[in-house]
């Protein structure tokens, strides 16, 4: 009995093509048989099994090559005979198909086309990471690729796929940093996660850097149970032991937590300080009636004037008008002034960026997404993908 595969028509693997019926007159014709709703159903169809016996053929061509002989070939140099096939189900992006796998009698040969174990195409799992990645939930991500690849993908198919990017993340986090950022900023930013069955609450604490070219990028960030001085410079100590020393470092912008500031003291004490003005305005919120939202409408154009100057001249204005009727509002911005006004001394183009740490929030927005959809982080690895890590 024949055992080779239909598709094998020669000696290697890419004779093996001649079988495969590609040939654009013959689609044609089969499009103009059938009607045109179902021609790429058929198409479709016809792809896969060409993939399937293209595969095959393969195999075949690597089994002959392992054997060291042809199939039937009374040979000296034969090292191990045929042995039939076994069946293995794929998922190919073109959907699932059945494989005909040659084996040999010992049990050595293994084909190299289809790695051990392997029940996807590599561009499957690709596409299951990148599904994940776009805030997709593990179950929500199964279901979805589902209608391509014609099989369920379950939930926990999808977290193993996904954990091949922890390897990825824990370099990143370790990898060497160039000493060329002129901003730094920082923030914590609060998320979830579940431990023991519980949801906590967690800080992540976030350093984004702008360099000298005006490239902005993450350079790091770490979850914490808390802000406090000890957590922050550990983490900022890791960053500059890393590279990081702010030879070039013009500006460092934060939201003023207690902690941060002690301990940019300790690492970077010469370096000048821009206070967020985002969040010293929902400080001023707090402090205002709500028929005074002009108060706050009315600080906004401090921070907006063209220069240091014009911008003490607002303040001058804005505390004369105010003084009386929101004293605690005005202490509240007196008592930052000139870390408000830092980031005057940088260049105008760059202000927009420097004034505030909406950039970390803008970033978060997404990772809260994601935190949502999921409910919470449900592992210390679930945070990973993320480039969070638990402490």
């Amino acid at each position: 009995m024949n055992n080779k595969p239909q598709a094998w028509k020669g000696d290697t693997p890419m004779r093996a093509c001649e079988a495969l019926d590609f040939e654009p007159a013959a689609c044609w014709r089969r499009l103009q048989q059938a009607k045109h709703e179902f021609f790429f159903e058929d198409l479709d169809a016809q792809m896969k099994d060409n993939h399937r016996r293209f595969l095959e053929a393969l195999m075949g061509y690597e089994r002959e090559c392992f054997l060291n002989a042809h199939p039937y070939e009374r040979s000296d140099q034969r090292v191990d005979q045929a042995n039939g096939f076994y069946r293995r189900r794929l998922t190919t992006r073109l959907g699932v198909v059945e494989l005909r796998v040659p084996r040999s009698r010992s049990g050595c040969f293994h084909p190299q086309v289809l790695p051990r174990y392997q029940r996807r195409e590599p561009v499957v799992n690709e596409a299951l990471k990148q599904v994940f990645l776009l805030g997709v939930s593990t179950r929500q991500a199964g279901r979805a690729l589902a209608t391509l690849v014609e099989e369920a993908v379950s939930a926990s198919t999808v977290s193993a796929v996904a954990k091949v990017l922890d390897g990825a993340v824990s370099r990143w986090h370790r990898r060497p940093l160039a000493d060329h950022y002129r901003y730094l900023i920082l923030d914590g930013v609060s998320v979830r996660i579940r431990l023991v069955g519980q949801v906590q609450r967690r800080v992540a604490l976030c350093a984004y850097g702008i360099t000298g070219a005006g490239k902005c990028e993450l350079i790091d960030f770490l979850l914490v149970k808390a802000e406090a001085e000890d957590t922050w410079y550990g983490f900022l100590w890791n960053l500059w032991s890393r590279g990081l020393r702010g030879e070039v470092l013009d500006l460092i912008v934060t939201d003023g937590q207690a902690g941060l500031v002690k301990a940019l003291g300790r690492l970077w004490p010469g370096v000048a300080h821009q206070r967020c003005w985002a969040h010293k305005l929902r400080n001023l919120e707090n402090k205002l009636k709500a028929s005074q939202r002009s108060c706050l409408e009315e600080a906004k154009l401090i921070y907006q004037a063209q220069h240091r100057t014009a911008a003490l001249q607002r303040l001058r204005e804005w505390k004369r008008r105010w003084r009386t009727q929101a004293p605690k509002a005005v202490a509240c911005l007196e008592a930052d002034l000139e870390e408000l006004l830092a980031f005057f001394e940088s260049p105008g183009a760059h202000w927009k960026r420097v004034r505030t740490t909406n950039v970390i929030e803008r970033l978060f927005v997404e990772v809260r997404r994601r935190i949502r959809t999921m409910c919470a982080f449900t592992t210390r690895s679930s945070s990973v993908p993320f480039g969070l890590k638990s402490t």
